[in-house]
C-alpha cells in the first residue's frame, strides 16, 4: 500500500516538473516571439512620423552696393609765374570740390604748374598749415618753408604773393588774402612786399 502511495506520488512530481518545463518552454518561445515580430511593429506604428517642412528656393542675398559718390569737379585759374618772373599766367585746372576750395587751390599752387612755359612760384617743401574765411578775407597759414627755401629777389617775391592772392580772390566770396607762417603774421616773405596786412586782388601783375 505505501509502495503504491510512494510510486504515484512520483508520477505526479514528474507531471510537475514537465508542466513547468512545458511553462518556462513556452514563456520562453512567446518571449522571443514577442520581440521579434511584436515589438518592432509597435514600435513602427508609435514613432512620430518625421515631417520636413520643405523651404521654397529663395535667391542668395546679395548686399546692395552702394554707388561711389562721383566727386564734382570744380574748374579754377591757378597763377604762375612766366619765364621773366615779370608776370603772373594763368593755368585752368580742374580740383576737388572739397568743403575747402581755397585749400585745395593752394594745395595745387604748391604742386607747380602743367604747362612747362610757366614756373612754380610757392617754394618747394611749403606745407599748409590752415586755411580758413572770416568775414570775406582768407587766411592762408604755411609753413616756414615759405621763405627759407624761397630763392629771395622782389620779383620772385611778388610771383609768390600775388599768385596766391589773384588765384584765392577768383573764389567766392573772397575778396582779400592774408598770408600767416607758422600761425603768426609776418612784415614780409624776404624783406620785399609788406604782408602784415590782407591784400586785394592786382591784376597789374597778371600778363595781358
Amino acid at each position: 500500500m505505501a509502495k503504491n502511495r510512494r510510486s504515484k506520488n512520483k508520477r505526479n512530481n514528474l507531471k510537475i516538473i514537465f508542466l513547468l518545463l512545458v511553462i518556462v518552454v513556452l514563456v520562453i518561445v512567446g518571449y522571443l516571439i514577442f520581440n521579434k515580430f511584436i515589438v518592432p511593429v509597435w514600435e513602427r506604428y508609435a514613432e512620430k512620423p518625421i515631417i520636413t517642412k520643405e523651404v521654397p528656393y529663395k535667391e542668395e542675398e546679395r548686399e546692395e552696393v552702394q554707388p561711389v559718390p562721383i566727386e564734382e569737379m570744380v574748374e579754377v585759374n591757378l597763377y604762375f609765374s612766366d619765364s621773366q618772373a615779370m608776370y603772373l599766367e594763368p593755368e585752368k585746372r580742374k580740383i576737388s570740390q572739397t568743403p575747402s576750395l581755397a585749400r585745395q587751390a593752394v594745395i595745387e599752387l604748391i604742386k607747380g604748374p602743367e604747362n612747362s612755359e610757366l614756373y612754380p612760384t610757392i617754394p618747394q617743401g611749403t606745407q599748409v598749415n590752415e586755411v580758413y574765411i572770416a568775414d570775406d578775407i582768407v587766411y592762408v597759414d604755411l609753413s616756414e618753408e615759405i621763405f627759407k627755401n624761397h630763392p629771395g629777389g622782389s620779383s620772385g617775391e611778388l610771383m609768390t604773393v600775388y599768385s596766391i592772392v589773384n588765384t584765392l580772390t577768383e573764389i567766392l566770396p573772397i575778396k582779400g588774402v592774408q598770408i600767416l607762417v607758422g600761425g603768426n603774421e609776418k612784415n614780409s616773405l624776404v624783406g620785399h612786399i609788406d604782408i602784415s596786412m590782407p591784400l586785394l586782388r592786382d591784376k597789374d601783375w597778371i600778363k595781358p
